[in-house]
């Protein structure tokens, strides 16, 4: 699974060895208050560090799309599309736009969604400026997405009788499959191994990433539906150039679509731009799978957020190196008010914190929260702040959600504890519904306290019945379905669509909360198929010895191979009842034929192909 990494109210924090946690004069603007709440903590400070040192560097210079000294690269929405006097608003605050979601092209009887969206390079001392525009709901930072992961065969083909379906005359011919990953450097590599067909259409590209995983999709889709077309659109660098894929390989053609990308700030408890587009989509006959993700050992329970009147497990402080005092913090699980973890030297995490009220993009872009929570990673004391997201939400202003990079640059393993902490409640109705998940972004993340799998489905994955999520089964493991085991790490459902508080008529903040309405969950994920599946390694990618010519030495592990193996599946399914079948039709052949396995994770089962 592919992961990107668009930011929003997140604090990007070096660990102390390195730049000092950030103080809470750092995080007050002069400006209004309004329009500072638009500008999350991990804006301003990277916008501290670009003051001093120009730009970031090491891990959050990694996970960033790089920017000249001195500007950040930044999202900017609005509820509407951008105009081009709203363009030039932002171009005399020397802000440099690099891609307006207006400019994507239609898909010709498609109404797919819209909002206002650009992605930009902004000034660091015009944050609050840009925020200040009265059409601009929300900045992000802009972070690049990150790998979460011929004669070499994916074990896949076996595992879900594709073999047999073969055997049969059926290879996908008639569908045209759109891969959405990070890029394809090393394609002509595969294709002069055998591993892949001349006359794939690259429609997008990126040279960012240098990891061939769209190449390793490809392969897993062609050893599965060799008579299938394949064309290719990188997620590029930002949220905008991920959902322009999905316009782009629409209007190339394609009739399904696989993609691997994670978008962590999507909304967790709404259908945000990329669920919707998704599932716009399947609506109008592309059939879409994605990833389930990665996460189903790096989350915790969906708790209640309502906070104890004390500190992390029991300490009463005094707290050293926190703009805000931890001390009205939230059981975690069970009674537990923290979750533990430790870092190796070197070892580098992304939390992402969301909560059921508003977010301030689509589909409630300009509105807010009204409990104010923030995220800590505290030391293993519980005392000493680490890193801090504390953007403030009250009474339907504020984008519910904080995130935070660490990095441990000291010398030894580091325990370190994440905590939730409610700071206000505003006009809340009632306590929200939190969700905490927390990212390896390198080797030596360890958890101390148990995960929970349930709601660690990536959000931009939150279908409801007409785009599809894969998890992965282990086909290292074992080829029979019935046997086969469910990874751990595979994210599942359920989907949650909730909202407890909102404002009246759900119009933007400040307001005094009414209650959200209705909630609702929809199983996920809709099925498994295959990883930790035989790939040819062009480019160096995969695990074990990459590039081989050697049956698995070289494999592809994590949802990301799932999503591909579950095209080809349907790829062969769809061609086998001629042709044009509608998604929704697909997917009840798909469940109907899928091999049951019981417990969680697993969906309608193992995809057959037969």
């Amino acid at each position: 699974m592919k992961l990107r990494y668009v930011l929003s109210s997140v604090a990007l924090v070096v660990p102390m060895a390195v730049v000092a946690v950030v103080s809470p004069a750092s995080a007050v603007s002069t400006q209004d208050p309004a329009a500072s709440a638009k500008v999350p903590t991990m804006l301003r400070d990277a916008a501290k560090v670009a003051a001093v040192k120009g730009k970031s560097a090491g891990i959050q210079s990694r996970a960033m799309s790089a920017e000249s000294p001195g500007r950040l690269g930044v999202q900017v929405y609005a509820a509407a599309p951008i105009t081009a006097q709203q363009q030039a608003q932002l171009a005399s605050l020397g802000v440099s736009v690099e891609k307006n979601a207006a400019d994507f092209k239609a898909v010709p009887g498609v109404d797919l969604p819209t909002t206002g969206l650009v992605s930009a390079s902004v000034p660091y001392d015009k944050l609050d400026a840009v925020a200040a525009l009265d059409w601009v709901t929300a900045l992000r930072p802009s972070l690049r997405p990150a790998v979460d992961v011929g004669p070499i065969t994916a074990e896949g083909v076996q595992l879900h009788k594709a073999d047999k379906a073969q055997a049969r005359g059926l290879t996908g011919k008639g569908q045209k499959i759109g891969v959405i990953s990070g890029d394809v450097d090393h394609l002509a590599d595969s294709v002069a191994a055998g591993e892949l067909p001349a006359g794939i259409q690259v429609l997008q590209q990126s040279a960012s990433y240098e990891d061939d995983e769209g190449t390793g999709m490809m392969e897993i889709i062609h050893d599965m539906a060799p008579g299938a077309k394949l064309a290719f659109a990188s997620t590029l660098d930002t949220n905008a150039d991920y959902f322009e894929a999905f316009h782009v390989l629409a209007n190339a053609g394609v009739t399904m679509i696989a993609e691997d990308i994670a978008l962590d700030d999507e909304p967790v408890f709404q259908q945000g731009l990329g669920a919707t587009t998704a599932e716009t989509l399947a609506r109008h006959g592309i059939w879409v799978s994605s990833s389930a993700g990665n996460l189903g050992t790096r989350h915790g329970p969906r708790m209640t957020a309502t906070g104890t009147g004390a500190g992390p497990d029991g300490v009463t402080g005094p707290f050293t190196g926190c703009p805000t005092a931890p001390d009205n913090v939230v059981k975690l699980r069970g009674s537990d008010t923290s979750y533990d973890l430790t870092l190796q030297p070197g070892a580098a995490l992304l939390p992402t914190l969301q909560w059921s009220e508003p977010r301030a993009i689509y589909p409630t872009a300009g509105q807010g929260g009204f409990t104010d929570l923030n995220l800590y990673l505290m030391d293993g004391t519980g005392t000493k702040c680490l890193a801090v997201s504390n953007a403030v939400q009250a009474n339907g202003v504020g984008d519910t959600i904080e995130q935070f990079i660490y990095q441990n640059t000291t010398d030894a393993a580091q325990p370190v504890k994440l905590v939730v902490d409610v700071q206000g409640t505003s006009t809340a109705r009632k306590a929200p519904i939190l969700d905490l998940r927390w990212r390896a972004l390198t080797a030596g993340v360890a958890n101390v306290d148990p995960a929970d799998r349930a709601g660690s489905m990536n959000p931009d994955s939150n279908y409801l019945g007409f785009a599809t999520s894969a998890g992965a089964v282990g086909a290292n493991v074992s080829v029979d379905p019935k046997a086969t085991p469910l990874q751990p790490y595979s994210g599942t459902g359920p989907i949650q669509i909730v909202t407890t508080t909102r404002c009246p008529g759900g119009k933007p903040g400040p307001c005094r909360g009414v209650p959200g309405g209705g909630s609702f969950s929809f199983p996920a994920p809709s099925w498994v198929a295959s990883d930790t599946v035989s790939v040819s390694g062009a480019g160096g990618f995969g695990a074990g010895t990459c590039p081989t010519t050697t049956q698995g030495a070289c494999v592809f592990p994590g949802t990301s191979a799932s999503a591909p193996s579950a095209a080809g599946v349907a790829a062969l399914t769809r061609q086998e009842f001629g042709g044009r079948l509608a998604p929704v039709a697909l997917n009840a052949i798909l469940a109907l034929r899928a091999v049951h396995r019981s417990g969680p994770g697993f969906g309608a089962g193992v995809l057959s192909a037969r």
